[in-house]
């Protein structure tokens, strides 16, 4: 099965290396100008790239504190959650699946705890996913930007291809293809 045959809202799809390898390629094309992913991820490029970003470290972090969750090991998983949130202020627990693509250049402060977050998306720093009054959690799709100081809260979905500005507090769902600001949240453009 290839990548584009794969239903990218299930991460369960997806390999851990999959998952990693995409969330170095968002890196990547920005770090490298030209860089396509026919040319590969090289072993250099990759440590650099860890060593020198927090965001693709706490990214890395999470990916592996959630394959040890997927393969039931103990104990493990929340150590490196609690780890990553020391480290980075990076708060996103073991068992949230996202997909491959995840950007976060600036992690601290942000605290992420959805049913599912798609492929390619992009949080800005001191986000805040998760639940509103009742014990449910936000579904976001693919292709999703969430500005910086942003709050998805609740029992909502966020569709495909969705901006969400800087600071705005979404407690309803926004459709597919639109740009929401606000507070609440409000949609400025539908992007169709």
């Amino acid at each position: 099965m290839t990548m584009a045959e794969k239903d990218k809202t299930d991460t369960s799809n997806y390999t851990w290396r999959e998952l990693v390898a995409g969330d170095i390629a968002v890196w990547l094309k920005i770090w490298k100008p030209g860089w396509t992913p026919a040319q590969g991820i090289q072993l250099k490029d990759a440590v650099r790239l860890t060593w020198n970003y927090t965001g693709l470290r706490a990214t890395l972090l999470y990916r592996l504190s959630h394959h040890l969750w997927l393969k039931h090991i103990p104990v493990l998983p929340g150590i490196l959650t609690r780890l990553n949130i020391t480290l980075h202020g990076f708060d996103v627990p073991c068992i949230v699946k996202i997909g491959p693509g995840l950007y976060v250049p600036h992690p601290v402060g942000t605290v992420i705890m959805a049913q599912e977050i798609g492929a390619n998306v992009t949080l800005i720093s001191g986000i805040t996913i998760g639940m509103r009054n009742e014990p449910d959690f936000p579904l976001i799709g693919n292709n999703v930007f969430i500005g910086a100081g942003a709050r998805v809260l609740g029992n909502l979905v966020i569709g495909d291809n969705v901006n969400i500005g800087a600071n705005a507090v979404v407690v309803k769902d926004i459709p597919a293809n639109c740009t929401a600001v606000g507070i609440p949240a409000k949609i400025l453009a539908n992007q169709a």
